[in-house]
């Protein structure tokens, strides 16, 4: 399962709005435990997160759910490495600071800068760099484990063994999963910018031990950049068996989608089998991959051009390893808002679904419940409608947490951080 989005949702366009404050609006009773300030950077005790910018700034649960933590990377632009990184603890019953910050005093070079992807009790990066002067880029995946402090020597994993100066790496997706981090990642041809080979490795967070003996090629591809648009997630959020995988190909003239499995115990592929293909006004897009104990699912976007500016969108999704008769996903589009981005988690013997829908100012996010045959458990409720990066965790217990940031618009500065509960023990069942 996805503990955070890409782990970021959406970063908005700010084009509309500098010089104004980014908005957030929340709808307090839709919360286990609606959001609190946790940072507040006109105060000195958070002077080490006065500089923070919106995409610096994430979160992560300890080994036990009584534990949150919050991560500031500070990045240098110049050197393409960290600066540092700042490491608060947090109180998830009252949310107020646990001890003092700590500044890890981590150099980790990445051409492409840090995203940083929560598990329990530790946190990843992927980097992406070369082994020297004249030499092909490489993939790295770093762990630091919660408890770090400024001695901590991160574990560091070098995925790729590339000799291809002319062959780069998108990654797709990273989550977390039974104490390892997933990481699906795309081979690229640099100089014709197409896809070339859709990847996937896990790392044990605990050593950095690889869960494959050999990286898998999920399947080869020849499209752009962006075409296949692979999606993963596992068939069970705890002791998972296989990872469901979604791409695109074009296939024989047919733009088609296609699923897979990886066992996870051996890393074999298995046959993929074709889910859908495009029809002269209609398009399908691999979306999500939906994951519960009772329940998962590959959830495809369909597009069906009605008129030169009308759209008709709906999400369809393929239950329990299914390739045919995909059931809609019910869940409303307001009024100007395309698909949603959305997440899956355990709720009440079935699952919720958090979507996200987006404009270039801004995004709501919307709930609603499903039980494990699909059809509706509760309506869906506004959560928050935001100008703002909007992401989300897993603590240790199963509770499902939010992360949100008022900033200024123009600088991009992070003024003040909240964090609230979406789903809480009792219900994520």
């Amino acid at each position: 399962m996805k503990l955070i989005i890409a782990f970021a949702l959406l970063l908005l366009s700010t084009s509309a709005v500098l010089g104004q404050l980014a908005k957030t609006n929340i709808t307090k009773d839709s919360f286990a435990l609606a959001p609190k300030a946790i940072i507040d950077t006109s105060q000195s005790g958070d002077k080490l997160f006065a500089d923070a910018f919106v995409e610096t700034l994430f979160y992560s649960a300890g080994d036990t759910a009584d534990t949150l933590y919050i991560w500031l990377i500070n990045w240098d632009f110049e050197s393409n490495a960290t600066k540092s990184i700042i490491k608060r603890a947090i109180d998830a019953s009252t949310l107020e600071k646990k001890g003092d910050d700590a500044t890890l005093d981590l150099q980790l070079k990445s051409k492409l800068g840090l995203i940083g992807h929560s598990g329990i009790g530790y946190i990843g990066f992927v980097l992406i760099r070369d082994d020297g002067k004249d030499t092909a880029d490489q993939l790295y995946f770093t762990i630091l484990p919660n408890s770090a402090t400024s001695d901590t020597k991160p574990v560091e994993v070098k995925l790729t063994d590339n000799s291809d100066k002319g062959t780069g790496f998108f990654v797709n997706q990273v989550w977390f999963q039974d104490g390892y981090f997933y990481v699906m990642y795309t081979e690229i041809e640099l100089e014709t910018g197409f896809e070339e080979a859709l990847n996937l490795q896990a790392i044990k967070a605990e050593d950095g031990s690889l869960l494959f003996k050999e990286t898998v090629k999920v399947a080869s591809l020849n499209s752009p950049l962006g075409f296949a648009m692979p999606v993963a997630g596992a068939d069970s959020p705890k002791d998972a068996k296989l990872i469901y995988i979604a791409y695109k190909v074009n296939d024989t003239d047919k733009l088609t989608v296609m699923q897979t499995t990886v066992d996870i115990s051996n890393g074999k592929v298995d046959e993929p089998t074709k889910l859908v293909a495009d029809e002269e006004t209609v398009r399908y897009f691999p979306h999500d991959v939906i994951t519960a104990d009772t329940v998962f699912g590959i959830v495809v976007a369909r597009q069906e051009l009605k008129g030169e500016d009308d759209i008709l969108q709906s999400l369809n999704v393929y239950y329990n390893g299914t390739t045919s008769k995909p059931q809609l996903l019910k869940i409303k589009h307001p009024e100007d808002y395309k698909n949603p981005s959305i997440l899956s988690f355990n709720y009440n013997n079935g699952f919720i679904v958090l979507a996200t829908y987006s404009t270039p100012d801004n995004a709501l996010v919307e709930m609603k419940g499903f039980n494990s045959d699909g059809s509706e458990q509760f309506a869906e409720k506004r959560l928050l409608y935001t100008q703002t990066v909007v992401k989300y965790f897993k603590d240790a217990s199963g509770g499902v947490w939010l992360g949100y940031n008022d900033f200024d618009v123009e600088t991009g500065k992070i003024l003040k951080s909240y964090l609230g509960k979406v789903i809480a023990l009792k219900d994520n069942k």
